[in-house]
């Protein structure tokens, strides 16, 4: 994790040559926290996504690492849209002019249909030096009959670094906060 203070440019490219966190692509074990965050955010016409509709929007903006408000967390990206291998910078606001920044690397995008329900997004794993050890989800999925769309954050983790580690709680907490903020972000009208 770096530390930027007042304006200090985040610098992706070191994050670029990390590693995986060792161990990160075994799962889960009974120390981490699994979560799901899922919101409907309306309908549209049933069968396969509208090329304007909620769904495709959604999904743009999924792909583009913008789930998040600006205010709290903002994506850096190489280019858009994400893809398998990409690492994905997270500049994280912790009060104006102290920002937090760490990465993680796309292992898969999908934007097909399973079962019924058509689904768009990714999967990111955490890089060494990120306060968190695990794998978070960040998709749109729209069922196939009834037209209805939800965005979803699915996850596993535990804390990473010694002071995600000290700080547990809060890290939690501050996470929370992001997985919710993000459910309202990607829930907006791009218009």
């Amino acid at each position: 994790m770096n530390v930027l203070f007042f304006g200090k440019a985040a610098n992706l490219t070191t994050w670029e040559q990390r590693d995986f966190w060792p161990g990160s692509d075994t799962g889960p074990d009974a120390s981490c926290n699994e979560d799901t965050y899922e919101k409907s955010i309306g309908s549209e016409a049933s069968g396969a996504p509208q090329e304007d509709g909620l769904f495709r929007n959604a999904a743009t903006k999924i792909m583009a690492y913008r789930i998040f408000p600006q205010s709290l967390v903002s994506g850096v990206l190489r280019h858009e849209p994400v893809a398998v291998g990409d690492t994905v910078g997270i500049d994280y606001r912790i009060v104006p002019g102290l920002h937090l920044f760490f990465g993680a690397r796309v292992e898969e995008v999908f934007d097909r249909e399973y079962d019924g329900i058509w689904r768009a997004g990714f999967r990111y794993r955490t890089l060494v030096g990120h306060p968190e050890f695990g794998v978070e989800t960040f998709c749109v999925e729209k069922k196939l009959d009834s037209g209805e769309v939800t965005v979803a954050l699915r996850s596993w983790s535990r804390p990473g670094t010694r002071l995600a580690k000290l700080g547990a709680p809060l890290v939690r907490l501050a996470q929370i906060h992001a997985s919710k903020a993000a459910l309202r972000e990607l829930s907006r009208s791009p218009h």
